[in-house]
């Protein structure tokens, strides 16, 4: 049994008048203001509530907020687009003038936000040498108690129960002498206590290396995104250049 083919629906061409060009522009521009908007919310939530005494916090703030500068670059864009022809109201014009301005003040705040980011970079930079610092000198003193304790011990049962405790592979031997198994038990105590020291400064270098390319990746975007709103600014030149019509 045959079954019948459907016909292929085809379209005309369309000719977008001029009409329809403004209004996609114009579809453009209303994108732009929600951009915005949506901007607004999300840099109050990541802005509020302030820690500026901590520099952790604002480390962290400045490159959520070059992270998520998108949305107000394009946002600035679409805002600013006009068709060819198009006429720009009084009401718009210093609406646009508002937000020509407004790129400006953003620009300088990012642009000031690079010093603020190499601070708070050398400052998250000392207080890891500090921790690990701090963290070496605990367990040295840790190693240097166990080790006078150990001195004070004179019974080898005492000396294999401190091994057991600190987990020290040595065999239980009643016939060693105490200076035999305190000589082991230092050598073990030292090859820890280095082990310890080697991954402490692995994990040091490790988190410097991190914090140091996260920290070029925030102050390099902090940095374009200042100078695209910059641009902005400068590019958007006619809406400040706008006459006043004084009636």
């Amino acid at each position: 049994m045959k079954t019948n083919k459907r016909p292929k629906v085809s379209y005309e061409p369309i000719t977008i008048t001029e009409i329809q060009e403004k209004r996609s522009f114009g579809l453009l521009r209303f994108v732009g203001y929600a951009l915005l908007a949506f901007s607004v919310i999300n840099y109050l939530a990541i802005l509020i509530p302030p820690q500026l005494t901590n520099p952790s916090w604002e480390f962290q703030t400045i490159g959520t907020m070059v992270d998520n500068v998108w949305s107000i670059l394009l946002g600035f864009t679409f805002i600013f687009l006009f068709n060819h022809n198009s006429i720009v109201e009084g009401k718009e014009i210093v609406t646009l003038k508002f937000f020509s301005w407004l790129a400006l003040t953003i620009g300088i705040i990012f642009l000031l936000m690079l010093p603020l980011g190499i601070n708070n970079t050398l400052t998250l930079y000392r207080n890891i040498n500090n921790q690990f610092t701090n963290q070496q000198a605990q367990q040295q003193e840790q190693i240097e108690q166990i080790t006078e304790r150990l001195q004070q011990v004179t019974s080898s049962q005492q000396l294999l129960r401190i091994a057991a405790n600190l987990n020290i592979a040595i065999e239980p031997n009643s016939n060693q002498a105490p200076d035999e198994l305190k000589k082991q038990m230092s050598e073990a105590i030292a090859t820890a206590g280095q082990n310890v020291l080697n991954n402490a400064d692995r994990a040091k270098e490790q988190q410097t290396a991190n914090l140091i390319k996260t920290s070029v990746r925030f102050n390099l975007g902090a940095l374009i995104s200042g100078v695209c709103f910059i641009v902005i600014w400068r590019l958007t030149l006619w809406t400040r250049n706008a006459k006043k019509n004084v009636s």
